[in-house]
């Protein structure tokens, strides 16, 4: 509050002792800066065996000077008949300007004695050097644009703020995750190769090992069925890699699509099963032609491309000529 009252000291004391009793105020600093603060110091001497009591006056202060503060009152023996009672108040003003302290009442057995009027000289702040306070303060002024409008429990508690979204952010994802209701792809998802383009891939790889060169004709038929068999299964949904060498043939002819190169499976079966399983040793024309039908196979049940608009538009104009003409 800008009006508070200085404490003015009462001492109750014998009356024979009033002509020994004094009362002096004095400033620490009579000269202080706007904003700093300063104490105003009340002494009183008294007679040692004065039966006095303390207690307090309201004295209106200036209303450019406020009471911050009051320090305990300390009381020293000076002599054995002689006491000195102090107390200190503390003081800050905002305003510059001399201002004329009021005295501090003293009453003692009905009487009343009034100390010194001190002044308090409040000087102005220098701000001709204030002009450059810090380089980047034009920065720091934009940024505290957004910052000034925030709610003081927001500053106060960011740090708490944020780790309680991290934590709430974090089992949510754990739950859609756990729970499938959301995939995460930890890896780049690659673009699956069409079962066309992978079969004739590892049929070349298959080449170029020369395997039945080396007379390892058992690991070449059960490669060269493998790639059969996985090409069969993602191209026509028959789960080929489960199935015998019959069953497998009976699948393909009942298939319009494969049922035309069902003998060129038949052909390589037959001659994977005597090697695999009768531990027979080709001769080597029936493995080139077992390779060779298996190119076959593959491009014989080839996907055919998807026609383009254009194709289309032309086959619609086609058949839409072909009609008047006819009517």
């Amino acid at each position: 509050m800008r009006y508070l009252t200085i404490p003015s000291i009462i001492l109750a004391i014998a009356p024979a002792a009033i002509a020994k009793s004094s009362i002096t105020a004095t400033l620490d600093s009579a000269y202080v800066t706007m904003g700093n603060i300063t104490s105003l110091t009340v002494e009183v001497v008294e007679p040692s065996d004065a039966n006095a009591s303390v207690g307090f006056i309201p004295q209106t202060m200036p209303p450019q000077v406020e009471v911050v503060g009051e320090a305990s009152c300390d009381t020293v023996s000076l002599s054995d008949d002689v006491r000195q009672i102090t107390r200190r108040i503390i003081l800050q003003s905002f305003d510059s300007g001399a201002y004329a302290l009021p005295p501090v009442l003293y009453l003692n057995d009905g009487d009343t004695m009034l100390s010194n009027i001190v002044t308090l000289k409040v000087n102005p702040v220098d701000v001709s050097n204030l002009e450059d306070i810090h380089p980047d303060a034009d920065t720091l002024t934009v940024l505290s644009r957004w910052y000034d409008f925030l709610p003081d429990w927001i500053i106060d508690y960011w740090g708490w703020i944020l780790l309680t979204l991290l934590i709430v952010g974090g089992g949510v994802c754990a739950v859609l995750i756990f729970t499938r209701r959301v995939k995460v792809p930890f890896m780049p998802v690659r673009k699956p190769i069409p079962p066309y383009e992978m079969a004739r891939q590892r049929l070349d790889n298959l080449r170029e090992q020369h395997l039945c060169e080396r007379g390892e004709e058992r690991a070449y038929y059960t490669e060269l069925t493998d790639i059969l068999r996985e090409y069969i299964d993602k191209r026509f949904n028959i789960n080929a890699m489960e199935m015998t060498s019959r069953q497998i043939l009976d699948r393909l002819n009942s298939n319009p699509e494969t049922r035309p190169s069902e003998s060129l499976m038949r052909q390589i079966l037959e001659v994977a099963d005597f090697v695999k399983f009768a531990k027979m040793r080709p001769m080597p024309d029936d493995n080139v032609k077992s390779f060779r039908n298996a190119i076959d196979f593959v491009e014989n049940t080839r996907p055919l491309p998807e026609p383009e608009a254009d194709d289309i538009t032309d086959n619609k104009e086609d058949i839409l000529t072909d009609k008047i003409t006819q009517q």
